[in-house]
């Protein structure tokens, strides 16, 4: 039977446990807030990019192989890309991210936390039950792979940040709804159009309609008589929500680790592009990283012994065309690598031996004015020695 069919339940809500007052806040709730959706999104589309290698060791050393399909083309669904995204955004959301595994290591397909309940009143002998069905984990021999966020001791479930910090998702999201209720059934008219001496019904309603449409149309507004119009501010004790929905904005950011400017926060004033390089880089290190550490640690369990998976972020340091191309020239020089992988990494084919040729010939007599001028010195140098 398939671990798929869902065991007989009974439909209990909270409603049913804590009364028809009870309001949750819930992943869905805490995602339609701008802030946290933004970092989510951000996190996981920027982890996407990386690339994978896997390496196994020969005669000692670690040797680079074919990425198995496990990992190239890992669900019989979605797309490699959307795979990753898939297990980010659970992990994200809701600090675990479990996955189910075939018998032939092909596919490695991520589904929702809710189909996975975890008894680990023993955390040396944790029990996981998939839809209700006991199952073990890859690591053991079994179909449920399982990578966590931050754990505490006792526990072997991942923390949610959703739920770790639900007073502050809280904070944002009434915010949201105040701003939408002030907004939406706000009485507070946005003018006064108010006529010096005493004016009829009839007479009041034309000159408001005839004020808004030549507003409405950008002309220049001409009323018979004499008016005065006054347009109604908003109180700032009244406008705070706004800057709440930013605070809370950036203490969003901060429990993601994504520079706050990124999801509508505020990072402070005086912002140069060194500190905006800076951040992207700790963001890289520290956020991006910590999600590579975990899928590598988990998805290692999925392979052949002896292998390992790798994610590699470098591709999102790519620096301006002239420097990176720099880089590929000094790797070249020192043998880091070959002008065949150089040009695979640059999504070209391999040289022949007669083009080899050609541009060697090519390369001796027409070089870079640096390295024209580096030579000159050189030159220079030697003969007054």
């Amino acid at each position: 039977m398939s671990v798929f069919s869902r065991p007989e339940t009974r439909d209990l809500s909270a409603e049913d446990v804590w009364g028809p007052s009870w309001q949750s806040l819930g992943r869905g709730a805490a995602r339609r807030q701008a802030a946290a959706y933004a970092a989510i999104r951000y996190i996981a589309d920027q982890w996407a990019q990386s690339t994978v290698t896997v390496t196994e060791t020969r005669k000692g050393e670690r040797e680079p192989v074919a990425t198995p399909l496990i990992l190239s083309d890992p669900s019989p669904t979605m797309s490699r890309w959307d795979s990753k995204i898939q297990m980010v955004t659970e992990l994200k959301s809701r600090g675990n991210a479990y996955a189910v595994v075939d018998s032939a290591r092909r596919y490695c397909q991520w589904i929702p936390k809710d189909f996975v309940t975890v008894d680990d009143s023993n955390p040396l002998l944790p029990i996981y039950r998939l839809l209700g069905r006991e199952v073990t984990l890859v690591k053991q021999g079994g179909i449920l792979l399982h990578v966590r966020e931050q754990t505490r001791a006792g526990s072997v479930e991942g923390l949610s940040p959703i739920e770790e910090f639900a007073a502050s998702f809280e904070w944002a999201d009434l915010a949201r709804q105040y701003g939408r209720r002030w907004f939406k059934q706000s009485a507070m008219p946005p003018a006064i159009l108010q006529a010096k001496g005493a004016k009829g019904g009839q007479n009041l309603a034309e000159a408001r309609d005839d004020f808004i449409r030549a507003a409405s149309e950008g002309k220049p507004v001409a009323l018979p008589g004499e008016w005065d119009y006054k347009p109604i501010m908003i109180p700032p004790e009244q406008a705070q929500f706004l800057q709440t929905i930013e605070a809370s904005a950036t203490e969003i950011a901060i429990i993601y680790g994504v520079p706050p400017e990124k999801v509508g926060g505020k990072s402070g004033s005086s912002r140069t592009y060194s500190n905006l390089e800076m951040d992207q880089r700790s963001f890289r290190i520290e956020t991006l990283g910590g999600i590579s550490g975990r899928a590598e640690a988990a998805q290692t369990d999925i392979l052949k012994p002896d292998q390992e998976v790798t994610y590699d972020l470098s591709r999102l340091e790519r620096p301006s065309l002239l420097e990176f191309m720099r880089a590929y020239t000094e790797q070249l020089r020192n043998g880091t690598i070959t002008l065949p992988e150089a040009r695979r990494d640059l999504g070209r084919r391999g040289l022949t031996t007669d083009e080899i040729d050609d541009w060697q010939k090519h390369y001796a007599t027409t070089k870079s004015e640096s390295e024209s001028l580096a030579q000159s010195i050189s030159t220079s140098i030697t003969e007054g020695a």
